[in-house]
């Protein structure tokens, strides 16, 4: 039986998003809802598959079998219904690693990448920390949805621009971009010979009314440029065992991907990839549906409560993710005031928008991964640090 309401205290066990607060602030009162990890349990299938590798007492190098790719394919095919050709799957660790192996692979040193702000903050590091330098159009918000502005991008681009890196659903505003939305921006890479990278880690986060089109379903001339790359890690909450796939159409750009994981040491699965992906995609879809429904729901109470407690503050309508994105700009005097609010009174670590690039310095990032008495204990916390404040 799923369990989506119990609060697992996950201090003091290595995790990044519980203990990393403690050492950085000192302190063992506060609540994480800024990291996109979700508290909740997972798959009991998954557990149990682990568990298995686990009790076998050897955990030797590990290669890949077939269940990795299939699991891919079915997954793709059935959930987002976008065929996936086996031979174009290639392993990585994780999205960040691929996205900087990607900025290596198909750029030099001084060249520019497109990363759309707000961006998430690694995509960036894995450009900037290369060399590379960053053009970040602004996403612009029109009829309360953030939109590609395409206008201002054509005047950024430049011929030492060399690629996109495009995250879909994107993270952190919560957009589901529309085939027409991707399609502009194929073309638009096409158009000026750019590689055009897709994290696409939040798919199976969709809200109602909303469907997830994934780019490695687009034809035509962007194949011969596109990587697309997700993982199980965000839909099943399993960061920790390192399986994220690469798609690559191309052949000539995957072995020039390939040559660059290998030349980095970075083709050997963790021990625990198989174990998980064997029934991950092909026994946990049921998992992906109900968590969406907390999610969902989790969305519609927080909405309520942030809306009551800070009225003009804006709250972006999420289409997918699990995250939510809030201009607190109009309540505050300045985001160190916001920041400090939420830490020093109300004990409450969120995710400061300037993270996700300087032009959205007083927004906010809230992780709605989390049971719903988490939130609860969120909201009672700020309504005692506003009282105490008035």
């Amino acid at each position: 039986m799923l369990d989506f309401t119990s609060v697992i205290n996950r201090c003091n066990t290595d995790s990044w998003k519980w203990d990393a607060p403690i050492h950085a602030i000192g302190r063992k009162d506060l609540i994480q809802m800024g990291c996109a990890d979700m508290d909740f349990v997972g798959p009991p299938e998954i557990a149990k598959a682990l568990s298995q590798a686990a009790a076998t007492g050897l955990y030797g190098y590990t290669m890949l079998n077939d269940a990795f790719k299939s699991g891919v394919q079915s997954w793709y095919a059935q959930r987002h219904n976008c065929p996936v050709d086996k031979q174009s799957i290639v392993y990585i660790p994780r999205i960040v690693m691929a996205a900087s192996l990607f900025v290596e692979a198909f750029s030099r040193p001084g060249d520019s990448i497109i990363l759309s702000a707000p961006y998430y903050p690694p995509l960036h590091d894995a450009a900037v920390n290369n060399g590379r330098n960053i053009i970040e159009p602004a996403l612009v918000e029109r009829d309360g949805r953030y939109v590609m502005d395409f206008e201002a991008l054509e005047k950024q681009v430049t011929k030492k621009t060399k690629a996109f890196i495009f995250v879909s659903p994107h993270n952190p505003t919560g957009r589901v971009f529309s085939r027409e939305e991707l399609e502009q921006v194929a073309s638009f890479c096409v158009a000026h010979d750019l590689m055009l990278f897709v994290d696409e880690i939040h798919s199976d986060f969709v809200s109602p009314g909303h469907k997830f089109i994934s780019c490695a379903s687009l034809k035509g001339d962007i194949e011969q440029k596109l990587i697309v790359i997700n993982a199980p890690s965000k839909t099943f909450n399993v960061m920790g065992c390192h399986a994220s796939y690469l798609i690559i159409p191309n052949a000539q750009v995957r072995a020039q991907m390939v040559a660059e994981i290998e030349r980095s040491g970075l083709a050997e699965p963790n021990f625990f990839a198989n174990a998980m992906m064997k029934c991950a995609y092909q026994e946990c879809g049921y998992y992906v549906d109900e968590v969406n429904k907390v999610i969902d729901a989790n969305d519609e109470y927080l909405r309520e409560k942030l809306t009551a407690l800070f009225p003009k503050a804006k709250i972006t309508t999420r289409e997918g993710t699990f995250l939510l994105w809030v201009d607190f700009n109009e309540v505050f005097a300045s985001e160190d005031e916001m920041y400090s609010f939420f830490l020093n009174k109300a004990g409450v670590v969120l995710l400061k928008g300037s993270n996700f690039s300087k032009q959205f310095a007083g927004f906010a990032r809230i992780n709605l991964g989390c049971p719903r008495a988490t939130l609860e204990e969120v909201v009672a916390r700020i309504e005692k640090a506003l009282q105490d404040q008035a």
